[in-house]
């Protein structure tokens, strides 16, 4: 989606975000400042009026002491110059000395007294303060003094403490308003860097999965406003290798890998169309409008082609190739959830046709995705209540046709379904890690049974279990086979645990080093289907196993073609010292050839079928058996 590759513009609602920040921030420094500026005028009224009622106290103690005399003596001549001297306390409104019979002794007025208004004068704090003081001498009362003294110098001081916390309070609004400035420029940064985030995928640039799938909700609500029903196609896309580029040259390689496919979908798709990445190796493609003449699959074919290109990553030439499952809005579904099922139900049928190639959606891939869904379902409760089965297909020495051991066959018999055939419910099993609780299950149900089967026939009969890639991974693995050994009291060394060539060749190391702590605990190896895969001879010497398992791709043909194959693998085997055992025999002519190639163990129908545990015993009891 090449328009809608890059995050789409931003909500101007959401943008508003930083400008509404700065505003409430600007405010709430306002109120707060004006709250504090409040109370510190409060707090400096208070002051103020105290120390003025301090300083009225001491004038009122100076002017009793000096005027009692002049009371005593009834002299209001002098009183009255004595209270004239105190006009250099401008803060002074009145004195007054009042004789012991409540009488005016002498009186004094400041002429420059401050009328307080009479609004100011109803409020307590700006009254005029009043002080008396009693005159007296010896313990003999003469009379009192009282001052009054106006609030003038108070308001005054006041004015200019207000006038002071108002610049303070600006400088700090300016401040304020310079940091808000900055914070919004961040936060704008921030809320680009979230909407590029919210819609954005960051490693490939393209869309992700939230903006992908609002885009295709669009396209689809697109038509009945417009008054149509438009063609809308939905193309999943998933790497068949990113896993390996992944696991071998890091996630780095992974991400540059990422980006090339990126660029390879853009060069590819129509400028009309809607790339996306929705996880970590898939992608998806609206395509939009989609003409009647369009054909989705040829548009997916184009983009497969595109990815068969090797790229550079890392410096190493890379081919992802990719699988596409591909569905059509409203030829195949009706909804954007149908949609995007029904091209994952296409997208898994292009990878089980095997990969690298486009598979468009049919009716039918529902039914098998449900059968799915149901089987996975039934196998998880099935495997819990104990409904799984393990039949045994007997092996035979190739020369003298004794039985030497069995393989355990795991089988589903459904209740409802009959007998479930292992190709179509162990891939369930691999896919889903249910596989590792069978795998556990499968391990101690043969070695049980293997001990049962000595205990009933007295012979100690060579038991094969099959190892999954799953189990082989698990790092409990081992203390499992261990813990299952002590538990069921099977000899170690009448286990065989096979491995398939493929699976050993995903992590040769990791594989290397499981296998010797196997043999460590005195259990057998060998691996099975060989011929098959890719590994390279040279391994053979590396694996410390102890058989080769012909494929029954090679035996099937047999004795009128494939010998040369044949031989070369029973001669290798020969010569690192291994025993060859053929699957799949079922002609008289397979079995002889192989007995004079010198084949050492043969198994099949021509022998065997698997049976039940019962079945198997009864056959011991029939048959000679030699130890394998």
């Amino acid at each position: 989606m090449r328009s809608a590759a890059k995050a789409p513009a931003p909500d101007t609602r959401k943008t508003e975000l930083a400008t509404l920040f700065g505003l409430g921030q600007l405010l709430a420094s306002s109120a707060a400042l004006t709250v504090a500026c409040c109370i510190l005028l409060a707090y400096q009224l208070v002051s103020l009026r105290s120390t003025l009622t301090d300083d009225v106290r001491v004038q009122a103690t100076i002017m009793s002491d000096n005027v009692a005399a002049s009371l005593m003596f009834r002299d209001r001549e002098t009183a009255a110059e004595m209270l004239r001297a105190f006009h250099a306390a401008t803060f002074l409104a009145s004195a007054t000395v009042v004789d012991r019979q409540g009488a005016v002794f002498a009186a004094y007025r400041n002429p420059d007294a401050d009328t307080t208004p009479a609004l100011l004068r109803n409020v307590a704090l700006f009254a005029p303060v009043t002080v008396e003081r009693p005159i007296g001498y010896r313990g003999t009362a003469l009379g009192k003094v009282v001052l009054q003294a106006d609030t003038r110098v108070v308001r005054a001081a006041l004015l200019r403490y207000g006038l002071l916390l108002a610049l303070a309070s600006l400088g700090a609004l300016a401040a304020t308003l310079v940091v808000t400035r900055r914070t919004k420029a961040r936060m704008r940064r921030a809320e680009r860097q979230l909407e590029y985030l919210a819609y954005t995928d960051p490693v490939t640039d393209l869309a992700n999965r939230r903006s992908t799938y609002e885009a295709l909700e669009a396209a689809l609500d697109a038509g009945p406003r417009l008054g149509r029903k438009p063609r809308v196609g939905l193309l999943l896309l998933d790497l068949d290798n990113f896993k390996v580029v992944n696991d071998t040259a890091g996630h780095a390689a992974g991400d540059q890998l990422l980006r090339q496919v990126a660029n390879v979908l853009r060069a590819t798709v129509r400028p009309s169309d809607r790339i996306g990445r929705i996880g970590g190796d898939e992608f998806a493609v609206i395509v939009s409008p989609l003409g009647p003449d369009d054909d989705l699959a040829a548009i997916g074919q184009r983009i497969v082609e595109g990815l068969r290109l090797p790229l550079q990553v890392e410096g190493v030439e890379v081919t992802p190739t990719c699988s596409i499952g591909a569905s059509i809005h409203p030829d195949h579904a009706q909804t954007m959830s149908e949609l995007l099922s029904h091209a994952d139900a296409a997208l898994y049928r292009a990878k089980g046709n095997g990969r690298d190639n486009v598979a468009v959606f049919e009716r039918a891939m529902i039914l098998a995705t449900q059968r799915r869904a149901q089987l996975e379902r039934d196998l998880r409760r099935h495997l819990d209540a104990g409904l799984l089965e393990l039949h045994y297909q007997a092996q035979y020495c190739c020369r003298t046709q004794a039985m030497v051991g069995a393989e355990a066959l795991l089988r589903w018999p459904h209740p409802e379904q009959g007998y479930i055939a292992p190709g179509e419910f162990i891939p369930i099993a691999e896919e889903t890690g249910l596989i590792v609780d069978v795998g556990k299950w499968v391990l101690e149900r043969a070695c049980r049974d293997a001990v049962l089967l000595h205990e009933q026939t007295g012979t100690w009969l060579g038991m094969a279990v099959n190892v999954s890639a799953r189990q082989l991974r698990d790092p409990d693995f081992i203390h499992v086979v261990e813990a299952t050994l002590a538990r069921t009291g099977m000899a170690p060394e009448r286990l065989e645990l096979e491995l398939t060539e493929s699976m050993l060749m995903e992590d040769v190391d990791a594989a290397v080093a499981f296998m010797h702590k196997v043999r460590a605990l005195g259990v057998r190896l060998s691996i099975d289907d060989f011929g098959t895969g890719y590994s390279s001879l040279a391994y053979l010497q590396t694996f410390p196993i102890d058989h080769l398992k012909l494929d029954r791709s090679f035996v099937r043909v047999l004795p009128d073609s494939g010998a040369t194959i044949a031989n070369a693998v029973i001669s290798l085997a020969h010569g690192f010292h291994l025993t060859v055992v053929a699957e799949g025999v079922e002609e008289p002519g397979q079995l002889e050839w192989l007995r004079q190639a010198g084949c050492d163990f043969v198994q099949g129908y021509l022998l065997a079928r698997p049976v039940p545990l019962a079945a198997l015993a009864q056959r011991i009891a029939e048959t000679k058996v030699v130890a394998a």
